[in-house]
């Protein structure tokens, strides 16, 4: 029997996205035999989802050979105008400049790649001539086993520019397939590279990425669905219906009394932030801004794991726990797959969300998150008292394109000092309704809708949607 719809997921953001308000579970209820690929069946998470939803869990996570991890890193160098690019350009400094590998060739990598960057300009063909061997390394007998196990009409691919994806969405449209990129966050069309195979349909969050599918792909705008964000559904129930109390009393705080919210970043983008914590900390205990506020701390995943976290920040954090304040670890999911966390933690992030006077961070998806529970947003661009060079420095994420589009939008505000931090807070904990048009269109443009489930948007545009190539 043929599989309708099947899901291709290597993320956790991803499966946040499908589960979190029960995409999958939806599509079977309409009918619909649907498939969920991911690199870990093992992932308690995928696996309670599936076993309680009905559908299917597969297993792809080819093996990455040491040619397949250098190609990966090389092609934003054959295929890109990276000096135009500020997230990409930023990569490339970061292997250069601030990279501490021990292994000499990470050192000569980069060097090696940029002089043929610049050769490219003046020799075209190498541009065609690594397109050309990037479709050849697509192909996957691996991938074409599975599919013609699992039997796809439908295959969707969440995260296209990491390669599973890709070779699986290749040997689908081989298939026959209907191919969909339904992208998991704001920033891959802009910051991640293009896109390794395309796909015949697109589902984007709201105009922003609509108009970038077809700014960066040239995408007709019938074959982009535009349907919300379906995992920020959890929000538009959590700022109706707040619940942030248990979840306060969890991390020893009063859950009759208001609290900041900061989410915080890897050290890798946000090097001093745990010192901008650490300041706002005191100045929550010398009653800056009022007697009875409090604060929470949410540590991003990569504050904890990973190669970009910082463990020396860890007994920082624990140290700042009390008094008024709460520090809220993310619940990580032992998986292959990256991020994965467990549903709860989900749930208590959108509450204390929505409960929050204020939320800040350096540059997250958690600005898009905030606007969604109708909470105004603070970015600490800057670097506590420290004066780091622009490309070590917090100050360059606001340039990434993505995050410069949330700010021409009006809707979040930026703080570049502590002084300008301080009395942004003191603004908004004074007046909730400041900046509040500019906030409401900002997440209306990032995510089409405020008060219509996002979800079912999604449900419906699949039935909009041809089954078979044809």
């Amino acid at each position: 029997m043929k599989t309708n719809i099947a899901y291709i997921i290597s993320h956790g953001f991803a499966a946040r996205m499908v589960m979190q308000t029960n995409l999958l579970g939806l599509l079977v209820q309409e009918g619909k035999k649907v498939a969920l690929i991911a690199p870990d069946k093992e992932d308690e998470n995928l696996k309670k989802y599936c076993q309680e939803n009905g559908v299917e869990l597969f297993e792809f996570n080819p093996q990455s050979g040491f040619w397949n991890a250098e190609y990966t890193n090389a092609r934003k160098y054959f295929l890109e105008d990276i000096k135009a690019n500020p997230a990409l350009w930023e990569k490339h400094i970061y292997a250069t400049k601030y990279n501490k590998a021990r292994n000499p060739w990470r050192h000569i990598r980069p060097r090696l790649l940029i002089l043929v960057h610049f050769l490219k300009q003046l020799f075209p063909g190498i541009k065609e001539w690594y397109k050309k061997r990037e479709t050849r390394q697509l192909e996957s007998p691996a991938a074409q086993q599975l599919l013609e196990q699992i039997d796809p009409e439908v295959i969707v691919s969440t995260y296209p520019v990491n390669f599973s994806e890709a070779m699986l969405l290749k040997a689908g449209k081989a298939r026959g397939a209907k191919t969909i990129i339904h992208l998991l966050s704001w920033d891959n069309i802009s910051c991640k590279g293009h896109f390794p195979q395309l796909a015949d349909e697109y589902i984007a969050w709201g105009k922003i990425m609509q108009d970038e599918l077809i700014e960066y792909y040239q995408i007709p705008s019938e074959k982009i669905h535009v349907c919300g964000v379906p995992h920020f559904d959890l929000h538009l129930e959590s700022r109706n219906a707040p619940n942030p109390e248990v979840h306060l009393q969890g991390l020893g705080l009063d859950p009759n009394r208001p609290y900041l919210f900061f989410g915080m970043s890897s050290p890798r983008f946000a090097p001093k932030e745990i010192d901008i914590v650490e300041w706002l900390v005191a100045e929550i205990r010398k009653d800056t801004f009022g007697k009875d506020m409090q604060l929470v701390v949410r540590p991003h995943p990569q504050n904890v794991q990973g190669g970009m976290a910082d463990q020396s920040w860890l007994p920082r954090l624990e140290a700042i726990h009390g008094d008024r304040v709460g520090v809220d670890f993310p619940d990580l999911v032992k998986s292959k797959m990256p991020w994965s966390m467990q549903e709860k933690d989900m749930l208590r992030l959108s509450h204390l969300l929505a409960g929050c006077t204020v939320s800040l961070n350096s540059g997250s998806t958690l600005s898009i998150d905030a606007l969604m529970c109708k909470r105004p947003v603070i970015l600490t661009s800057f670097d506590a008292s420290a004066e780091l060079s622009y490309w070590e420095s917090a100050r360059r994420l606001v340039d990434y394109t993505h995050l410069k589009k949330l700010i021409d939008l009006g809707g979040v505000s930026v703080a570049k000092d502590f002084t300008s931090c301080q009395d942004l807070l003191l603004k908004y904990i004074l007046d909730d309704t400041y900046n509040l048009e500019n906030r409401n269109t900002t997440a209306l443009m990032q995510c089409h809708n405020y008060d219509t489930n996002g979800t079912e948007l999604c449900v419906a545009g699949f039935s909009k949607m041809t089954y078979a190539n044809t």
